[in-house]
């Protein structure tokens, strides 16, 4: 039997932008993970690259995780801050 949980969640942020996340958890860990939404990533892949670095991750190892991408990619229109936002808020079931 499979005890996992599905949310999604989205959030237009401040300028317009929206952000949404498609998330899966199991023991409060992250099953997998879409983020998806109109703002545009530096380099192109890095949503993907975080996507798969956070499957498999607790939500503070996921928090720490956003918070090393800094150095790793550039974000137009939506941040690092509002990504990490809306998972805890997902997680957290405010959703």
């Amino acid at each position: 039997m499979n005890n996992s949980i599905k949310k999604s969640i989205t959030h237009r942020v401040p300028g317009g932008k929206t952000l949404k996340i498609d998330a899966e958890f199991k023991d409060d860990v992250i099953v997998d993970i879409v983020i998806s939404g109109d703002f545009f990533a530096y380099p192109e892949e890095g949503i993907e690259m975080l996507e798969n670095d956070l499957k498999g991750k607790t939500i503070n190892e996921a928090i720490r995780i956003i918070d090393d991408y800094r150095d790793k990619i550039e974000l137009l229109g939506i941040s690092l801050d509002n990504i990490k936002n809306l998972l805890i808020e997902i997680f957290r079931g405010e959703s």
